[in-house]
């Protein structure tokens, strides 16, 4: 579930799982408001907040908070982002929303199959994830292994992917939260789940400040 928001003009585009995570009808469009109104009071200020400050510093970002999805449910989320810059001023905001939900409710570690280099290669990915966004192992675990899960990759596969990303020549060009996120958006669209087409809203529904 992919999201951008361009600062110039304050407009969000969400992908349709997203649309769908916070209930959206179709033609409606994304906004902060419909973003923050399903976020639980105890998480909503520090979201508002940790966007706000990205919208003056740049850099890679998390977070986890919970929601309230389109159908009642509590769900658990990852956002992993990052804020783009041009001379000082950000520009545009682009990520991705994970849910660990049933991660976390299982409460259990999917058994690294088979080889060494497996398990290497998911350390890894891991250790990349951490790092560049900040977030702690069991989160960066969780997010691995429900990227897997959803797009029915496997996830010694998704962990290759994202280690042979990063030595590829075609990333090492940006910085690494820029190569970390072009790689998950492509894994998605060579799952062929739609994930990453966004749709964009029309002007407005923007950030408080922004």
């Amino acid at each position: 579930m992919f999201f951008e928001y361009q600062v110039e003009g304050r407009r969000w585009s969400w992908s349709q799982g997203l649309r769908d995570l916070h209930g959206l009808d179709e033609g409606e469009e994304p906004t902060t408001e419909a973003m923050l109104a399903r976020i639980v009071l105890d998480d909503r200020a520090a979201m508002l907040s940790r966007f706000q400050h990205h919208l003056e510093d740049a850099g890679p970002y998390s977070c986890v908070y919970t929601m309230t999805d389109a159908h009642g449910r509590a769900r658990r989320l990852v956002l992993v982002g990052r804020s783009e810059a041009v001379a000082g001023t950000v520009k545009r905001l682009t990520g991705f929303v994970a849910d660990i939900t049933e991660a976390m409710r299982e409460g259990a570690r999917v058994a690294v199959a088979a080889s060494a280099e497996n398990r290497a290669a998911i350390e890894q990915a891991k250790g990349a994830l951490m790092v560049t966004f900040g977030i702690d192992e069991d989160v960066a675990f969780d997010l691995l292994r429900t990227y897997s899960s959803q797009h029915n990759i496997k996830l010694a596969a998704v962990a290759d992917r994202i280690v042979d990303g990063l030595g590829d020549p075609a990333f090492s060009r940006e910085e690494p939260a820029r190569s970390l996120l072009d790689i998950v958006i492509g894994l998605a669209a060579e799952a062929g789940d739609g994930t990453g087409v966004v749709t964009r809203s029309s002007a407005g529904g923007g950030l408080s400040g922004a």
